[in-house]
């Protein structure tokens, strides 16, 4: 890569990449390319990529970084025969064990993994409240498999991290959604995991499909597959946690056997949920604004950004997505890079951290 090449120079000898790229790219040969030139790398594939103020499709969005190798580490654990929740909490004590004040950046892959998981498995890891932010790769939309990387590999079910040294590198950053709940409250009366099998004691697919008006719900499967697709983004399940802001799952695949409906994340018997509706473009300006407001907190300036955007976001405000980023990149004036996810993690306003759907999660990073 000539590019890579010509920013090497004794001034800048970067020591980390991070990179998010469309499962179209050669990501093998990006980590042979990172691998010969001895940094480090963690990257995920991508929904779309976000570089500075720019919306991409199918191409590689790469941030560098010259930090001292002392201030970060890399970890990164395919499954294989452990669950999800026991790679996690590997890693978070990895994290814990590795610094005094750790914070992490998890990417994970697997498109049917129950992300909650990943947050008590890093938390339980931890033993203490640590700053974690991070996204589920995705794969175009493809729906086959989605991959996380680091120079030496590839998996398309675990995790990859960054475990930061927040001595050395101030870690901040919220999560931010904006949709707007609507109707009556809800029950869960039957789940398991990320699969929700009933809702007030109905099929949960029914349930749904009747709520937004499609009555003659025995679709064809083909057919419940591509409107599933279609209005999962705009209508996604607002999860009422009593002390706690409400968090969002939206419907990824409806079985039809037994008419339940697999979520983007884990969810509880018992949980109160209302459905909710894509905000209207006014959001745009909001999340803007929300993340202006945090800035002000502390005005110091960031070195460096990571946005992890959702790609239901995406969907549901189009072209406005771009109005988003912009905002975002002109606010914090620093470099950028970014990729549209099926899932989020990142703390809530009032610091929890939390897997998000629908949400756009803003990271900066600023060398002490």
């Amino acid at each position: 890569m000539p590019q890579l090449d010509q920013l090497l120079t004794d001034r800048f000898a970067p020591t980390l990449a991070i990179a998010f790229g469309s499962v179209d790219c050669d990501l093998d040969s990006l980590r042979k390319l990172f691998r010969q030139r001895s940094i480090d790398l963690l990257g995920a594939s991508t929904a779309g990529e976000i570089c500075d103020e720019l919306v991409l499709d199918k191409s590689v969005a790469v941030l560098l970084m010259d930090l001292d190798r002392t201030a970060y580490r890399s970890w990164f654990r395919p499954c294989g025969q452990q669950s999800t929740y026991q790679v996690a909490r590997a890693g978070g004590t990895y994290a814990r064990e590795t610094f005094a004040h750790p914070a992490v950046i998890v990417l994970s892959g697997g498109l049917t993994v129950d992300a909650e998981r990943i947050v008590s498995g890093l938390k339980d890891g931890l033993g203490t409240a640590v700053p974690i932010f991070g996204g589920l790769a995705g794969d175009d939309l493809q729906m086959q498999r989605t991959f996380v990387f680091n120079q030496h590999d590839t998996t398309h079910h675990g995790l990859a991290l960054l475990v930061i040294d927040t001595d050395r590198v101030e870690v901040r950053g919220m999560a931010e959604s904006g949709w707007q709940a609507v109707g009556a409250v809800n029950t869960v009366t039957q789940a398991t995991g990320n699969v929700l099998q009933q809702i007030n004691g109905e099929p949960a697919l029914d349930v749904f499909l009747r709520y937004f008006g499609f009555f003659d719900n025995r679709v064809q499967c083909g057919d419940l597959e591509t409107m599933l697709s279609t209005i999962s983004a705009q209508y996604p399940l607002q999860i009422l946690r009593e002390g706690a802001e409400a968090i969002l799952r939206s419907p990824l695949l409806g079985n039809e056997e037994d008419r339940s409906l697999l979520l983007a994340g884990g969810i509880r018997e018992g949980d109160r949920f209302r459905f909710s509706i894509s905000p209207g473009f006014e959001v745009v300006d909001e999340t803007i604004q929300r993340f202006s407001d945090f800035k002000s907190h502390d005005p110091t300036p960031a070195e460096a950004l990571l946005l992890f955007n959702c790609k239901g976001r995406h969907a549901a405000l189009g072209p406005l997505i771009q109005n988003e980023v912009q905002g975002l990149y002109r606010e914090w004036k620093a470099p950028l890079i970014g990729f549209f996810t099926y899932g989020e993690i990142g703390p809530t306003q009032h610091g929890a951290c939390e897997f998000h759907n629908e949400t756009c999660c803003l990271v900066a990073l600023r060398e002490k």
